[in-house]
């Protein structure tokens, strides 16, 4: 075996740099002049047709700030675009919380998600400790729509979908958005030190640990 292949040896440690620092470096081109992110194509192009999706936006922002503890250079300037696009073009200013996305030609994509929220938070949070300045206040936002229409405390789980305008709850729950949930709880108690989510993250894990998947697709239904 390769001596870069042996765990936490001096080439394993330089090889795995090597990686990081490659894909830290591919993403660079994420943000759109508004800050919602691009997908991106294989050589890093970022793919102008398609919507730019809250949920990569948040992902790329907690990517950046990794990269920012870790010494990346440019981290700084690319966390701070993606919160652009959160506090920006992504944000509902009329009905609150989060679009799932933007369309190329600037329309919106429908429903408020939970997953997209949980993401928000994350990447809020992970901001934070990085030291973005307006990161505080977004985490402060994302938690208080959050709190205000996806956690169900008699539940002890997170609703998953509302209709564009927060006036419609599905009564779908998906493990998906619990899982990113649990993510998201578990970043802020680090973050802020706000115990309450981590003893939420907790509820989540106790209801859907022993929950059956007999299609073994991993979602349940409010009726199961």
């Amino acid at each position: 075996m390769e001596e870069k292949y042996r765990y936490d040896t001096a080439a394993n440690r330089e090889f795995l740099k090597e990686i990081r620092e490659r894909l830290f470096a591919f993403g660079h081109r994420f943000p759109s002049p508004a800050g919602g992110s691009y997908y991106l194509g294989d050589d890093g192009t970022p793919m102008t047709e398609r919507p730019r999706e809250t949920w990569i936006t948040s992902r790329m922002v907690h990517v950046y700030s990794l990269a920012k503890f870790l010494g990346h250079p440019g981290s700084e300037a690319l966390i701070e675009k993606g919160l652009e696009g959160l506090t920006g073009e992504l944000r509902d200013k009329v009905n609150d919380g989060w679009y799932a996305g933007v369309t190329s030609d600037g329309g919106i994509l429908p429903d408020k998600q939970c997953y997209a929220h949980a993401f928000v938070i994350l990447a809020a949070s992970s901001a934070y400790l990085a030291g973005a300045k307006q990161a505080r206040e977004l985490l402060d936002h994302a938690l208080e729509v959050y709190d205000r229409y996806f956690w169900m405390e008699e539940e002890g789980l997170s609703a998953d979908t509302w209709d564009t305008a927060f006036a419609v709850l599905d009564d779908y729950r998906g493990l998906n958005a619990n899982m990113h949930s649990v993510e998201a709880f578990l970043a802020v108690a680090d973050a802020i030190g706000d115990e309450r989510y981590r003893t939420r993250a907790g509820r989540i894990i106790g209801h859907v640990v022993n929950y059956p998947s007999p299609k073994g697709n991993g979602l349940v239904t409010a009726q199961s």
